[in-house]
């Protein structure tokens, strides 16, 4: 961004599998950022899992190699299920016959740039979901957790519809919007 003019609505996050991981990491903490995101045979952080919920304003596509044997397939269609029940627009590719490299047929022809390409950051969404366990985490869009016992995990999903906002949380001793 220092020496490029970044459009900050669309930039998107890949990486392969701990790559992959950590790109669901960074999205999944500062969801306010990306536009898309594509992990690639992601081998994920523990406690990522509680996170999914956060990248209601983003779709995911992920991607796996059938035979994978340092990253089983399943996780990433676990990773799927788990996106799609939290409301999020979460795609999965599975390559038969492919191992762990399936980063060699995600990102063979630019596939995988020119489906991050077709999406722009929503800088304002109406619905607004953060669970944190974090406090430099506390924040996505318009919402910010203030206060919250260290460790638990905070949640607060808020709802814009016109003038007025709706909002519930778990564990949050006061929030911002």
């Amino acid at each position: 961004k220092g020496r490029y003019p970044v459009d900050e609505d669309r930039v998107y996050l890949t990486g392969s599998s701990m790559g992959g991981g950590g790109a669901l990491w960074l999205a999944l903490t500062r969801p306010d950022v990306w536009a898309a995101v594509a992990p690639v045979c992601a081998a994920t952080i523990p406690g990522t899992e509680e996170l999914a919920g956060n990248a209601r304003n983003f779709p995911v596509r992920l991607y796996h190699g059938e035979l994978d044997p340092a990253v089983p397939a399943e996780s990433s269609r676990q990773w799927q299920r788990r996106l799609l029940d939290a409301g999020v627009a979460a795609d999965y590719t599975e390559f038969p016959g492919v191992r762990h490299n399936a980063w060699d047929v995600a990102y063979r022809n630019g596939a995988i740039f020119e489906w991050l390409g077709k999406f722009k950051r929503d800088r304002n969404p109406d619905h607004v979901h953060l669970a944190t366990r974090w406090a430099q985490y506390n924040a996505a869009y318009w919402a910010r957790i203030d206060g919250f016992a260290p460790g638990a995990l905070a949640t607060i999903d808020a709802v814009r519809n016109g003038a007025e906002i709706r909002v519930q949380t778990k564990d949050v001793d006061g929030f911002t919007l």
